[in-house]
């Protein structure tokens, strides 16, 4: 169909919005709440990246958590070892 003849107004996209504006919302907490997780997540493999670790290939939450530990780890290392030298500890990389 097109706009020269358009579905019953039940059909509507609008209306159907009205009626369910309660499960939307809820909806949308829930999209909000996966998407900061999935923020985390990426911010988390990018750390892992600085770090020299490679990319995450880690499936499942065990692996990912023991592939993170790792990788807070190492840049606790590296934060020491650049705090021992005088270098900025904030660095991800250290100087040889």
């Amino acid at each position: 169909r097109n706009t020269d003849d358009p579905k019953d107004i039940e059909y509507r996209v609008e209306d159907r919005i009205e009626q369910h504006s309660e499960d939307v919302q809820l909806k949308q907490s829930t999209l909000d709440e996966t998407y900061n997780r999935r923020t985390g997540v990426e911010r988390t493999n990018e750390s892992v990246k600085d770090c020299g670790l490679g990319r995450t290939h880690a499936r499942g939450r065990v692996h990912a958590r023991a592939q993170v530990f790792l990788a807070l780890c190492l840049r606790l290392v590296v934060a020491i070892t650049n705090y021992e030298r005088g270098d900025n500890p904030g660095s991800t990389i250290i100087t040889v």
